[in-house]
C-alpha cells in the first residue's frame, strides 16, 4: 500500500510538471501509476489533494533548509552562503517538485492559493527577519522580503526552468556542475551584483 501511495505521488510529480495540474486527468494518471481510481481517491481524496501533498512535501524541505541555515551564527553573506549550497542541490534532487510548486497557482481557487500562502509566510518571515531588518539596519533604507525573496528565488529557478531549452542550444562544455562552485557563484551575484565579483576578484588576486 505504501509503495503504491509513493508511486501514485511520484507520478503525479512528473505529469504535474510535464503537462500541467490543470491538463492531467486523474484516470490518466491513475493508469500511469499502474493504479486503480479508488487507490488515488483513497490515497489523497482528490487531484487537489495531491496537489497540496506535493506542495506540502517540498516547501517543507526547503523551509527546513532556510530556517537552519539563514538563522544559525553567521553575518548576511554566511548566511546566503550556505543556504545556496544547500538548497540549489535539494532543488536539483527535487526538480520536478520545483516546477509544480513554481509554475502551478489555479488563479481561480483560494484553498490551493491559500495553501501555498502559508509556506510562503513562514518563508518570508525567515528573509524578514534573518535578511531584511538587518541590511535595513545598515543600508538605512527600508529593504522587504517582497524585494528580496522573488529575487533570490528568481536567480534560482531560471536555471532549472529553462534547462530543456538550455539542453538544445549550448555546449557540452558548458555543462554547469552544481557541486562545483555553481551555488557560490549564485550567491555572489545575489549578494554583490556583477560588478560586485570583478570587485571581489580583483581583491583576490592582489
Amino acid at each position: 500500500m505504501i509503495a503504491s501511495k509513493q508511486r501514485i505521488l511520484e507520478t503525479g510529480v512528473i505529469m504535474f510538471a510535464r503537462k500541467g495540474y490543470g491538463s492531467t486527468g486523474l484516470r490518466d494518471l491513475a493508469e500511469q501509476a499502474g493504479v486503480n481510481l479508488a487507490m488515488v481517491n483513497y490515497f489523497f481524496g482528490s487531484k487537489k489533494g495531491l496537489l497540496k501533498v506535493i506542495l506540502d512535501t517540498f516547501l517543507s524541505g526547503y523551509h527546513d533548509i532556510a530556517q537552519q541555515e539563514l538563522t544559525s551564527d553567521g553575518d548576511i553573506d554566511t548566511k546566503v552562503r550556505r543556504f545556496m549550497n544547500r538548497i540549489i542541490p535539494y532543488i536539483r534532487a527535487n526538480k520536478d517538485y520545483f516546477i509544480v510548486v513554481l509554475t502551478e497557482l489555479p488563479h481561480d481557487d483560494p484553498e490551493i492559493i491559500e495553501h501555498k500562502a502559508s509556506w510562503i509566510r513562514k518563508i518570508v518571515d525567515l528573509v524578514q527577519d534573518e535578511i531584511c531588518t538587518p541590511l535595513s539596519a545598515a543600508k538605512e533604507q527600508k529593504i522587504t522580503p517582497y524585494l528580496i525573496g522573488p529575487v533570490m528565488i528568481g536567480m534560482i529557478a531560471m536555471r532549472f526552468l529553462v534547462e530543456p531549452i538550455f539542453a538544445k542550444v549550448k555546449p557540452v562544455d558548458l555543462e554547469v556542475d552544481i557541486h562545483d562552485g555553481y551555488p557560490d557563484l549564485i550567491a555572489d551575484i545575489f549578494l554583490y551584483g556583477i560588478h560586485g565579483i570583478q570587485s571581489r576578484e580583483g581583491e583576490v588576486g592582489q
